[in-house]
């Protein structure tokens, strides 16, 4: 019987359709069996150069030595001696206030007095005549008594009357404004005809600067930094003013007093200042870099490559070498409080499941207690915040742990090394035990362990194809989507 064309075109269709699912599914099996390419690292090589650990703060100049000059007297100014910028000497006339009333208040102090002084000599001369009267037996001693009491009574009117002259004349001298020092006027906060009043405060009519050749900055240094801040540290700071160069200074006073201001608690640190360039003016803000440590002439490499975890899929070859831990200081754990430090905190790298298990061993019931306390607080923290895992106390994907407190010392890590192969091969890393030192956030200083010319990982290297890449699904068919149902 002769097919149908009907037929005919179902069969062909069928036949166009096997061979599209056929070359599909060899084209996945292909793509599965394919080798993944091997991962890229970032690297860099240990130099041999300087390192500098700094702390920032900001800062106002000021004259080392300034003094508010004011008046103690009421009165209206007359003359002004100087102005903005003038240039004094100790003992100079600064201001004149109007004398006159002070002029009439001591002739009134002098005439009071000479009253006083009449008063004292007709006691006198009543108190010697009683004297001779009562010898002769004419008056009472209740006479004779009465003045005597007189005559004292005179004298102490003379003394008050003494004391008013010289106060008048205090007041009279405080009309004339004088210089406490030498140096410049910096402010002048009066003018010529103005009316002072002193009858609460001593209102401030000049500020004079002792040396402006010598100033000084007062910066704020925060609590966090303040532990590494000492005497005679080296400090380099910039102004807006002169925004492309650096001046020196040197650290005079780190204060114990300090200030909060909205819950921030800053230590004022005095900073003495060569000015004989006469460049820095009081008032400029000072963006301030303390030298806290510096060394020169040490192998430095990338802070991260003391951060770098290999992935598990690359080959890392154990360190061989040894580092001395003499020095070495071992940073604490909140909540390891009286337990060993594991050997994996102290070099900063995760740990393998078989050092984990012997740490355990090693601990006491107590202390195997006290970690998985530890361990159970660190895992509910990281799950109510939503923080990733891994790494650290808990091992490779063991609910994480707390960040080790920053080491006062040099500390022990573990860092990589690229190792040449051949083109195309896995790569392979290799360990290295190193002794950190100084670093500054960026950098890091290697004690021991490394020599210069090392080539260090610092991460790994992520490619444009594979950030544009999408993300595989482990459970599509090979024409995507979901699976087969």
């Amino acid at each position: 019987m002769k097919a149908s064309p009907v037929s005919r075109f179902n069969r062909a269709d069928r036949t166009w359709a096997a061979s599209l699912v056929v070359l599909a599914l060899g084209s996945a099996g292909c793509d599965r069996f394919k080798k993944e390419a091997p991962p890229e690292f970032k690297t860099e090589v240990a130099v041999l150069t300087n390192i500098v650990q700094s702390v920032s703060a900001n800062g106002g100049i000021a004259p080392t030595r300034q003094v508010q000059v004011g008046s103690q007297i009421s009165g209206t100014i007359t003359e002004l001696k100087v102005d903005f910028n003038s240039r004094v000497q100790e003992g100079d006339v600064l201001a004149k206030i109007d004398p006159a009333i002070y002029e009439r208040a001591l002739a009134r102090a002098d005439a009071d007095l000479a009253n006083a002084k009449a008063g004292l000599a007709f006691a006198e001369f009543n108190f010697k005549r009683s004297k001779e009267l009562y010898a002769s037996k004419l008056i009472s001693e209740t006479e004779y008594q009465q003045a005597d009491v007189s005559l004292l009574q005179a004298a102490a009117v003379v003394k008050t009357r003494e004391a008013a002259l010289e106060s008048a004349k205090v007041d009279l001298d405080r009309t004339t404004i004088y210089a406490p020092i030498s140096g410049v006027v910096v402010t002048r906060s009066v003018d010529a005809g103005q009316t002072v009043a002193a009858s609460f405060n001593t209102p401030t009519l000049f500020l004079i600067a002792q040396d402006l050749t010598r100033m000084q900055i007062e910066l704020a240094v925060s609590e966090a930094d303040i532990g590494n801040v000492a005497e005679k540290q080296r400090v380099e700071f910039n102004v807006d003013a002169f925004a492309n160069r650096k001046f020196d200074g040197t650290v005079r006073q780190v204060r114990f007093a300090p200030t909060t201001n909205q819950n921030v608690v800053t230590y004022t640190t005095v900073v003495d200042v060569d000015n004989r360039s006469m460049r820095l003016r009081p008032g400029m803000t000072a963006t301030a870099t303390i030298i806290t440590s510096e060394k020169t002439n040490i192998v430095r490499i990338p802070a991260s490559a003391t951060r770098f975890a290999p992935p598990s899929t690359v080959t890392v070859l154990p360190a061989t070498n040894q580092v001395s831990t003499n020095d070495v200081v071992r940073p604490s754990m909140p909540g390891m409080e009286g337990m060993p430090t594991p050997p994996w905190v102290a070099e900063g790298r995760r740990p393998t499941e078989e050092e984990r298990k012997k740490f355990d061993e090693s601990l006491t019931p107590e202390q195997r207690q006290q970690f998985q306390a530890m361990r159970e607080r660190m895992r509910s923290m990281m799950a109510a915040g939503g923080g990733g895992g891994g790494g650290g106390m808990g091992g490779p994907g063991g609910g994480g742990s707390p960040r080790p407190r920053q080491a006062e010392g040099p500390t022990l890590k573990t860092i990589y090394t690229l190792l040449p192969g051949a083109e195309g091969a896995a790569p392979q890393l290799q360990a290295v035990n190193v002794k950190i030192g100084l670093t500054d956030g960026s950098s890091a200083e290697v004690i021991e362990g490394l020599q210069p010319g090392a080539v260090v990982v610092t991460g790994l290297r992520t490619t444009a194809a594979t950030a544009a890449a999408p993300a595989a699904n482990p459970f599509g068919g090979p024409f995507g989507g979901g699976p087969r149902r």
